[in-house]
């Protein structure tokens, strides 16, 4: 599991101060970009450097509380699936402890200049499976 810190922001809010539903994806989306940069590939390489990219083809969230300015939140994304050329991750995110919404997106993996679906890179792949948990929430990353 990797762990992500933001928080709610004016720009983040509706007119009542309270989360304007389409920015949890930004949470989730921040916490993907905080993850990748931890494990050394920051999106310029991955975008400018590697010979492919991961795009988006699926998002859903569920919206558990309200959320307003200031508050603080942790997101913690995990990795539901991983298939050949194509992942699942999701992200809890929580106020002081309180799951307060999920969001999960399907990321298909793609070759950098034609942008043709390729199999998920070995390299990439094991960076994937560190954050594997299964369905019950226990980790299958096993040691080798």
């Amino acid at each position: 599991m990797f762990i992500s810190h933001n928080k709610v922001r004016m720009h983040d809010t509706d007119m009542a101060g309270i989360l304007y539903f389409p920015r949890q994806f930004r949470f989730a989306h921040d916490a993907l970009e905080d993850w990748v940069e931890s494990e050394g590939l920051g999106f310029h390489q991955v975008f400018h450097k590697e010979n492919f990219v991961f795009v988006i083809v699926h998002a859903e969230a569920d919206y558990l509380a309200a959320l307003q300015v200031g508050d603080k939140l942790e997101v913690h994304l995990t990795i539901e699936r991983i298939g050949r050329s194509s992942f699942t991750v999701n992200y809890r995110i929580y106020r002081a402890e309180k799951l307060v919404g999920t969001v999960k997106t399907v990321h298909v993996t793609l070759q950098a200049h034609s942008r043709t679906k390729i199999e998920i890179p070995e390299n990439f792949r094991r960076i994937l499976s560190q954050h594997l948990i299964d369905s019950s929430g226990v980790s299958m990353n096993l040691p080798e």
